[in-house]
């Protein structure tokens, strides 16, 4: 198929703004470039808007590299249904939650990006604000496990995405030196 031809899909054009940002595992079915990234609220709402979970998740990505995107949050949450709206809000407590417990191998690759995500969703989840980030990453897999009531491996989802995001990081920071 002729590459300048090819229909550029949302989710296309999602993961070519990524890259923009710095989040370079996500594999592409195009040579489309994009040019800006759009406005941090519409971008966290236009990724977890996605059919595909490996772009939705990406949205946990983003949080850690962009901290400063948390901003859009709350504008992100007005533009969403009830169901995409917890799944941001779940994203957005894994990325807190993760940030805190990879800080030692984020903050150098995050750079001047770096900066604590504030905790802004875990008490409207109904979780504790205090304690572990591991442990309170297990209790918010099983909050969303009961809400959605889905017997998803959300523990998984989040550990692959910071895992996926770092191994990308790391292995660029190599090849530098």
């Amino acid at each position: 198929m002729n590459h300048s031809n090819a229909i550029i899909t949302k989710e296309e054009k999602l993961v070519a703004e990524l890259s923009l940002l710095g989040i370079r595992y996500l594999s592409r079915q195009s040579r489309y470039q994009a040019k800006r990234v759009r406005s941090p609220e519409a971008l966290l709402a236009d990724l977890v808007q996605q059919p595909s979970a490996r772009v939705r998740a990406a949205v946990i990505a983003v949080l850690l590299s962009r901290p400063e995107y948390a901003e859009g949050v709350p504008a992100a949450l007005e533009r969403l249904s009830s169901q995409d709206r917890l799944t941001l809000q779940s994203f957005y407590v894994a990325a807190v939650l993760l940030q805190q417990e990879y800080a030692d191998r984020l903050r150098p690759l995050a750079g001047e990006h770096w900066q604590w995500l504030p905790d802004l969703l875990s008490k409207e989840l109904g979780l504790p604000v205090e304690g572990a980030p591991r442990e309170r990453l297990r209790l918010l897999d099983r909050e969303l496990r009961h809400r959605t009531q889905a017997a998803v491996n959300w523990m998984g989802t989040y550990e692959q995405v910071v895992q996926k995001l770092l191994s990308d990081w790391e292995g660029k920071s190599r090849w530098k030196q």
